[in-house]
């Protein structure tokens, strides 16, 4: 006997999706209800049990697995991963430019700010020496440079990252139709010839209740049965018997014996006093 593939992880989800269609069949959740099983405990049965279950569907998962694997490799061929060279390395870490475009508007700013400060503030302060129109134009220099690498900085970054997306991977392409065609077959085959037979298996086994239409039988009645119908042959008798058997008229009087009635007679001719009280 053949070894079975086994399912692998990344179908056990398909197999999932199969055993949940398979226990909402109507025949399936006909059984269930005249069982004392319910559907939680079927379907960790299920779930427990998918490697033996699967293997009723072995050759089509097969089929599935190879044609996917098939793909697989031949989508990793065409890919063409480009050689680096001794004089094409890729470089690592960060560079000095980056760092320059970053820290360039940041100095610059605050040079700007002080100079300004303590410029402005000495010509307030009525002090008009050269020192203070320096620091002014020293601040207002500072200023234009701030502005002009922060907006190279912000150049360079919308251009990093125009080149990312251009460069970004394309989607996977579409599995062929082979494959999913391979998947149809498998999935088929293993709800029909692997996992509703199994149910039917559950379902009948030892927890299976009685058949429709029956009793179920409680503590202290096994093994009885129900008594038998009268059979035709008796009932025809009874008929028989009871049609022989004269009906009493409604207003006919009891036949008296005629014993009685002489007793009678003599016991009128006799006084009231020494009439019996009791005939027997």
């Amino acid at each position: 006997m053949s070894r079975t593939y086994g399912l692998q992880d990344e179908d056990r989800p398909d197999y999932a999706l199969v055993l949940d269609e398979a226990l909402r069949t109507p025949e399936i959740r006909g059984l269930l209800a005249h069982s004392a099983v319910s559907p939680g405990q079927l379907r960790n049965r299920g779930l427990g049990a998918a490697r033996r279950i699967s293997g009723a569907a072995d050759t089509e998962y097969r089929t599935y697995a190879s044609l996917r694997q098939q793909t697989r490799v031949a989508g990793r061929a065409e890919r063409v991963e480009p050689l680096s060279g001794p004089g094409d390395q890729e470089e690592h870490g960060v560079g000095v430019l980056p760092v320059l475009a970053v820290l360039t508007p940041l100095l610059a700013g605050v040079a700007a700010a002080a100079f300004l400060l303590i410029g402005y503030g000495l010509g307030l302060a009525g002090s008009r020496t050269p020192t203070a129109g320096t620091l002014i134009t020293a601040g207002w220099t500072s200023f234009g440079i701030c502005a002009v690498s922060a907006s190279a900085g912000l150049f360079s970054l919308y251009r990093t990252a125009a080149a990312h997306t251009a460069s970004a991977p394309a989607p996977p392409a579409a599995r062929p139709p082979a494959v999913d065609r391979a998947r149809e077959a498998w999935l088929v085959s293993l709800r029909d010839r692997a996992v509703l037979p199994f149910l039917r298996d559950q379902l009948h086994g030892p927890d299976a209740p009685a058949a429709a239409g029956g009793r179920e039988a409680g503590p202290g009645t096994a093994g009885r049965t129900s008594p038998a119908p009268a059979s035709g042959v008796r009932t025809s008798r009874v008929r028989a018997s009871a049609a022989r058997t004269p009906r009493r008229n409604a207003t006919e009087q009891p036949t008296v014996p005629a014993q009685t009635v002489r007793y009678r007679a003599a016991a009128a001719r006799l006084s009231p006093e020494a009439a019996p009280t009791r005939v027997p």
